[in-house]
């Protein structure tokens, strides 16, 4: 399933605090915005899951302009798919045969490198998996 909800970015000493609207015991932090985002997200994913799987009711999710952030704070969406986390989770191999040239295997087996790991790796950086 498919949700969002909003999180609350805000200064807390030396990191970023995240604390979400709507559930207001799921709170995270991070070094950098970045961190926290990536922290606030996780912090969903597990929430949800758990959730999920304790038949949990969820609140409707505040709109974002009802949202009151104080000065210096930011807002942030925060997108979980709990059905991908889920695959993900289970991480099943799959088998794939692929056909690449022939210069590209070479030079790939002389530097050790492993061909699932590396098509996986890039996988999930173009799709902007975790």
């Amino acid at each position: 399933m498919k949700y969002i909800y909003y999180a609350t970015l805000y200064q807390d000493g030396d990191s970023i605090g995240v604390k979400f609207y709507d559930f207001p015991n799921v709170n995270t932090f991070g070094d950098g915005e970045i961190e926290a985002s990536e922290m606030a997200k996780d912090a969903l994913e597990g929430y949800l899951l758990a959730a999920e799987d304790n038949q949990i009711e969820l609140p409707e999710r505040t709109n974002a302009a009802d949202i009151q952030t104080k000065k210096g704070d930011s807002l942030l969406a925060v997108v979980v798919d709990t059905s991908l986390v889920r695959e993900r989770e289970d991480n099943k191999l799959v088998k794939k045969t692929l056909t690449i040239p022939s210069y590209l295997d070479r030079a790939a087996r002389e530097n050790g490198l492993n061909f699932s790991q590396e098509l996986s790796d890039r996988l999930k950086k173009k799709l902007k998996l975790n």
